[in-house]
Parts: C-alpha cells; sequence; structure tokens
C-alpha cells in the first residue's frame, strides 16, 4: 500500500506485547494477544478451522496451541493493510508448527480458493469447521466478517450438493449406460473423431434470449460450418429454416425425453452427441447417427474404458450441462473458432430463454436471485442465478487451459472470461468461407470396434471379484456386530486389544473401494459424508471414541455390502452381451 491509503497505521507495541495503531481520525486503539476461550478448537479433533484477522500472531500461536497437530488454520485478515503490517513487524517464525495459509481478499472473489480446498481431503473436516475473530475483529469490527461466514458456508453447501448423487441415483446411471453402451457399435468411433473438422468454425447454439436478436444470422453459417445446438433450442432452429448438424444432451432424467424427443422428429443428416448416462429412448432414437463418448474424471466410465477397452480419446469434455457438452465436442473435433450463440447466463428483458421454447409454456422459475449479479457482456451489472454462475465459471475454467479461439457472440447476457466478444454477423461473413457437408464428413468416419467376447469375459471376472469381496465384508460385517450386540459399559483390557484388531481389519476394506472405480463411483457421495462422521470422533482412548467407531465401520461395511450386491444385480440384468441390430 502506498502511504495515506491505509485507514490506520502502526505506532507500536508496549512492553506488555500490547500493539498500538492510530486512525486517520487519530484515534488510537490496541490490539491484545488475549484468546477468545468460549471459540478455542478441540485439541482431539481434526478441524478446519478459519481465523479472521492477523493482527497478533501471538494469539494465533495460542489459539494453534489448542488445536489438533493435523487441524489448519485458514487465516482471512479483511483488511490488507493488517498483512502489510505483519509482514514488516511480526516474527512468523513463532507458527513454524502450525499448518496454516493466510488470505487477504474480498468476500466474493474467494470461491476458487474454497473450492480447492474443500476438493482436497479438507472436505472431510466440513463437519469440523469453526470460526475463530482474534482481538480486533471482536472489539472494534466484526460486521466486516459476516460476508466472509456467509461465503464460507455457501461454498460448504454448493459442496455438498456436487459431492455425488445417493447409491440409489448412481446405480440408475449404471443402467442407462449399461443399456446404451450396444450402440456404441452401430455408431461412429469417438477417438477417430477427434480432429476431424481441424480449422472449420463451429457454432454453439444454446437458449439464452438474446437468440432472439440473431438467430437469422445462423442461417448464413450452414454448409459452412459447424452447428452445434443443445436440445431445449433444436426445435426453434429448425422452426427457423436452419438445421443443425448436432444436438447435444446430457440429462438421465426421463423428463429429457418426453420434452425434446419423443414427439420431436429430427431430420436424417443430424447426429446425436450423448452422455452414456442419458435416457436410452433417445440414443436408440438416433441409431446410427450417435456420438457416445466416455466423460472425463468419472470413475465410472474410467470402468467402462477398462471393460470396453477404449483410449484417451474416447473421452469428451462434458462440464454440467448441454451448453458444456456441446463446447466438448467442439474442441474435440478441433474446430475453430468455436463461437458461442445464445450463452447468456443471465436474465434477458423479458425472461430466461429464447421464445419459441419449452419455457414458453413452462417458466423457469427461480427465487434465488435477489441480489445476484456478473458483469454483462456490454458492461454494467447483469441479473443472473447462483446455478448460472457455476456454468459460467466451468466455461472459464476450461477456456483457461485451451489455445482454441473462443468468440462470445451472444450479444447479451454475460461476460464471459477467456472469449473475444464479436457481433454474429461479423463471424459469419468473417470465418464462414468454405463449404463444409458436416454429414458426408461424419459418414466417412468408421465406428467403435468392439470385441463383444472379451467384454463379456472381463464383466464376468469383475462380477466374481465383486462376489468374493461381498463374501469377505460380510464374514467382517458379522463380526463387528457381534461386538456391538454384547457391548458393555466397561470392557476387559484384553477385549479392547480384539476389537482394536478386528476394527484395524475395516482399513483393507475402505482401501479397497478406492481401488475398484465402479465400487467407488457409487458409493462415493454416502462415503465422503461416512468419513466426515468418522472425522467427528474425538482421537482419545475413550470407550465412548472406541463405540462411536465401532458403529460407523458397521455402517461402512453394510454400505458396502449392500452396494456390491445391487451392482451385481443391474450389470446381471442390463449388460447387452451382444450388440443389438
Amino acid at each position: 500500500m502506498e502511504t495515506g491509503e491505509a485507514p490506520f497505521y502502526y505506532v507500536g507495541t508496549d512492553v506488555d506485547g500490547v500493539k498500538i495503531f492510530c486512525g486517520n481520525d487519530d484515534k488510537p486503539f490496541i490490539i491484545e494477544s488475549v484468546i477468545d476461550e468460549t471459540r478455542l478448537p478441540n485439541l482431539n479433533l481434526r478441524q478446519l478451522i478459519f481465523i479472521f484477522g492477523i493482527g497478533s500472531l501471538e494469539e494465533i500461536r495460542k489459539v494453534a496451541s489448542h488445536a489438533h497437530k493435523d487441524s489448519l488454520l485458514v487465516i482471512i485478515e479483511p483488511n490488507p493493510y493488517f498483512l502489510q503490517y505483519a509482514m514488516t513487524y511480526e516474527k512468523f517464525k513463532i507458527l513454524d508448527n502450525t499448518n496454516y495459509i493466510i488470505v487477504t481478499e474480498k468476500p466474493d472473489r474467494l470461491t476458487n480458493l474454497f473450492k480447492l480446498l474443500f476438493s482436497s481431503n479438507l472436505f472431510y473436516l466440513l463437519h469440523n469447521v469453526e470460526f475463530y475473530y482474534n482481538y480486533y475483529y471482536r472489539k472494534h469490527d466484526g460486521a466486516s466478517v459476516k460476508d466472509y461466514i456467509t461465503e464460507i458456508r455457501m461454498a460448504i453447501k454448493n459442496k455438498y450438493f456436487n459431492i455425488g448423487n445417493s447409491i440409489h441415483d448412481s446405480l440408475l446411471g449404471l443402467i442407462n449406460n449399461l443399456n446404451n453402451i450396444k450402440w456404441m457399435s452401430e455408431n461412429v468411433d469417438v477417438a477417430k473423431l477427434k480432429g476431424s473438422f481441424s480449422g472449420v468454425p463451429a457454432f454453439v447454439v444454446a437458449a439464452g434470449p438474446s437468440l432472439d436478436k440473431n438467430i437469422s444470422q445462423l442461417k448464413k453459417a450452414q454448409g459452412k460450418g459447424i452447428i452445434i445446438a443443445v436440445d431445449t433450442i433444436a426445435t426453434k432452429l429448425l422452426e427457423n429454416g436452419i438445421t443443425p448438424d448436432f444436438i447435444c444432451t446430457v440429462e438421465r432424467l426421463a423428463i429429457v425425453w418426453d420434452y425434446f424427443y419423443e414427439k420431436q422428429e429430427y431430420p436424417p443428416n443430424l447426429y446425436l452427441v450423448s452422455s452414456l448416462v442419458t435416457d436410452p429412448r433417445i440414443v436408440e432414437k438416433f441409431k446410427h447417427r450417435a456420438v457416445l463418448p466416455m466423460r472425463s474424471s468419472v470413475r465410472e466410465y474410467l470402468w467402462l474404458d477398462e471393460i470396453l477397452g477404449l483410449s484417451p480419446n474416447h473421452y469428451m469434455w462434458m462440464g454440467a450441462s448441454c451448453a458444456h457438452l456441446a463446447v466438448g465436442l467442439a474442441l474435440h473435433l478441433g474446430a475453430s473458432p468455436i463461437v458461442m450463440v445464445g450463452q447468456d447466463l443471465a436474465y434477458g428483458e423479458k425472461g430466461t430463454h429464447a421464445t419459441g421454447t419449452i419455457y414458453d409454456e413452462k417458466p423457469d422459475e427461480d427465487d434465488d436471485t435477489e441480489g445476484i449479479s456478473v458483469q454483462g457482456y456490454y458492461g454494467g451489472l447483469v441479473k443472473t442465478r447462483k446455478i448460472w454462475i457455476e456454468f459460467k465459471q466451468i466455461f472459464e475454467n476450461m477456456f483457461a487451459t485451451t489455445d482454441q479461439l473462443i468468440i462470445n457472440a451472444t450479444e447479451g447476457g454475460a461476460k464471459i472470461k477467456g472469449t473475444i466478444q464479436q457481433t454474429l454477423a461479423d463471424v459469419v461473413d468473417e470465418y464462414c468461407i468454405q463449404e463444409c457437408n458436416v454429414y458426408e464428413k461424419m459418414q466417412e468416419i468408421s465406428s467403435y470396434s468392439i470385441d463383444w467376447n472379451e467384454v463379456e469375459n472381463k464383466i464376468n471376472d469383475y462380477i466374481s471379484s465383486l462376489q468374493e469381496l461381498q463374501v469377505n465384508v460380510a464374514d467382517h460385517l458379522n463380526v463387528l456386530k457381534q461386538y456391538n450386540r454384547k457391548w458393555i459399559y466397561s470392557m476387559p483390557e484384553k477385549k479392547v486389544k480384539k476389537l482394536y484388531k478386528s476394527l484395524k481389519k475395516t482399513d483393507v476394506y475402505f482401501k479397497a473401494i478406492k481401488t475398484n472405480q465402479l465400487l467407488y463411483h457409487n458409493i462415493q457421495g454416502p462415503l465422503a459424508i461416512l468419513v466426515q462422521k468418522f472425522n467427528t470422533i474425538e482421537e482419545t482412548d475413550s470407550l465412548k471414541s472406541l463405540k462411536q467407531n465401532l458403529v460407523v465401520q458397521i455402517e461402512l461395511c453394510e454400505m458396502m455390502e449392500n452396494t456390491i450386491w445391487y451392482i451385481i444385480r443391474v450389470i446381471q440384468e442390463n449388460f447387452p452381451w451382444k450388440s443389438t441390430d
């Protein structure tokens, strides 16, 4: 900070360690290294401790001395002057034995930090979050901290929302995957599709309200570029004389079939691009005109990859929506530039979507909009939603990792970092200069070649390994349940040692989950919650902690045994043992 920018300045420290500051109004104030006894961490519990204020490292050291050795202190300093003061005058060596990070940033700009923290093993400590205000914020400025706590709690809530489906929902997804892979032999090999449209402009068309202004320009792009539509907007394009080359869908819900596919007849030169988890009726409707990629970073597809003998080039970036998948397709094709159209991610003057979509009849209502705004395409602020902000951030993170030219020709809505802005008319004039018959080119690309006999052998081997694991887990579970049934308030030392030995054996099965991609995928959401529950058990030698540990381990083994049973049944009842004509 430049001289005069700070709201106060450091005067000095007296013989008792009290720090004296003076505000620009010439009113002095002090910071003492006095701890708040009511907010101290738990020495016997790993925690994620958010400490507000760095005015006194001695106070932080005292707080840290009450924390578990593996706890993490996230020291947030709302006022950057205090950090500058600390870097100049404080001796950080006193925190050498403490796990900590220091942050000075505005609350609404901490999203990426929280995502980073909560995507690590620190996620398992989210039941063990503590907030601590230092002396300054307790005595002088508690209001500055409130927005930070709101952002932290919101980030935790969002993380819980995204940790994974229930076991039931995951198994439904497995059913769809198994029913859809039978069509792979009949459709284009995604690996051979990679880079096949290098240098051809691709127009990714979403259903944002701004599309009403420039949809007519897309007609000029037809036959000279690739038109990729989300399923929400495909019908409107057709009604406007524009035939997309691809239609993208990702959702597993049956309502997607009801709204966009059951009664809609699409042109015979239109290809479907679909996640394997989508409703099998949609994939069957397109038969020989489906692009069926693997989904990156999802364990279920890593399992399918191994079973089907696929390669990294069979994967495609899908993000969290149809529009993300559409961009993922354009990237996979090697298209350039990639042009985003109708990707508002914000409210328009007349609503949430372009006219002529399902939302004319069924408005997309949402009460989660008050006070939420982002920078607009044309500057200023535009009204948006939390889910659209999430989608925008996913796009921006993706664009930061690619060298492809991304043009935002939406002409409205939210500004998307990593894109250049240009009108759709100008983009079409500049880049749509050569003829390109997408359908003919797609017809030249060969289909998947899968040895279904080998796949069947791998499936049978996998089922055998699951059955063996299920028997072993069931036997171990019976031992744990016997201990629980016979539990008494006191326990002889000899019996305690036996119990410890049995509890230790659970580690073998816990590790087995992480080496089994499909089991891990189906169990990951509930498992994460269970591990959090385990981390709320204090690390003491008390019988109370031992009992809590036993109960959690029984819950883990029951979850494993039941999930394994269901996975075996789902595979046996839904695997297409041979390709279907």
